[in-house]
C-alpha cells in the first residue's frame, strides 16, 4: 500500500471511531475541507509531517497514536512508483 493510502485509511478509521464527518475534522484541524478531501481521496502523492500533526491536533491524539496501526508497518508499505 502506498503511504498516502495508509494515511487516508487511518483518517477514515479514526473518523468512523468518533462518528465524525470529514467536515468536522477539517474544522477541528483548522484546515480547508478541500485539503482534507484531497488527502482522503489520495489525490496528493504525499502528506508532510506538519499536516499529520494538524490531523493529530484535530483528533486530539498524539502522533504515535495516529501511527499506531499495522498499516504503517514497513512490510505493509510500498513507496515505489
Amino acid at each position: 500500500m502506498q503511504p498516502i493510502q495508509a494515511i487516508s485509511n487511518r483518517i477514515i478509521q479514526l473518523l468512523n471511531e468518533r462518528e465524525w464527518s470529514a467536515y468536522k475534522l477539517a474544522y477541528e484541524c483548522g484546515m480547508p475541507h478541500s485539503t482534507l478531501s484531497n488527502i482522503i481521496l489520495c489525490k496528493c502523492k504525499s502528506c508532510n509531517f506538519e499536516t499529520i500533526l494538524n490531523l493529530c491536533r484535530g483528533f486530539r491524539i498524539q502522533p504515535v497514536e495516529f501511527m499506531n496501526s499495522d498499516m504503517f508497518f514497513l512490510e505493509n508499505l510500498d513507496d515505489n512508483d
